[in-house]
């Protein structure tokens, strides 16, 4: 299924990975972020952080929460997008 997101694709020396903006209440749960996280890792091929819209909370990869933890929200790539995300509930893979 195709949605709009807000992400920010990142290229390290050592690893590429996906910042997702979603709603605060999507991480404030661990179980239904990994999922999420899970999710999004399948879609975009690569690992995923989520970052809460409004409080800037971080939820992932430790190693990549550290890494990101050097930054101010505003001076990530942001771009809007169109992505399919799979629906496991509906047998997408």
């Amino acid at each position: 299924m195709r949605h709009n997101i807000a992400h920010a694709l990142i290229q390290d020396e050592n690893i590429n990975f996906a910042v997702v903006s979603v709603v605060d209440a999507a991480i404030a749960q661990p179980e239904q972020a990994e999922k999420l996280v899970e999710t999004l890792q399948a879609a975009y091929g690569c690992p995923v952080v989520l970052m809460g819209q409004d409080n800037h909370q971080l939820f992932g990869r430790q190693d990549i929460v550290d890494f990101l933890n050097q930054f101010e929200p505003a001076q990530l790539p942001w771009e809007e997008t169109e992505i399919d995300i799979p629906d496991p509930s509906r047998g997408e893979a």
